[in-house]
């Protein structure tokens, strides 16, 4: 099979990707000031996600240790709210939402 006709007559770059398979070239044209077409992986550096844009973007608002304080204070949240009604000091309803596991302290 030979490459497609703008490689062949209008002299457009050819993929440089190669077949594992086969160890053939690929036959579409590279894309524009590529080395490769689209299929095996060029991208424009502007298109390309960064920093905050980017889906796997981490934060660091949730680190290990925020999520373990967090989770003592509702602990102890739970706690004076179990007084609270053992004593009945209140009667409105619980707070809803999974309890935090108990922590040895």
């Amino acid at each position: 099979m030979s490459p497609l006709p703008s490689v062949r007559l209008h002299g457009a770059k050819q993929c440089k990707a190669r077949s594992k398979r086969s160890m053939e070239r690929c036959k579409n044209p590279a894309a524009y000031g590529m080395p490769v077409c689209r299929f095996h992986g060029a991208r424009r550096a502007v298109t390309v996600l960064r920093g905050r844009a980017h889906p796997q973007y981490r934060h660091g608002k949730e680190t290990l240790a925020m999520k373990q304080e967090r989770s003592s204070r509702l602990s102890e949240l739970r706690d004076l709210e179990t007084a609270m009604y053992e004593l009945r000091m209140t009667t409105a309803p619980r707070t809803r939402g999974r309890k935090p596991k108990n922590q040895i302290k």
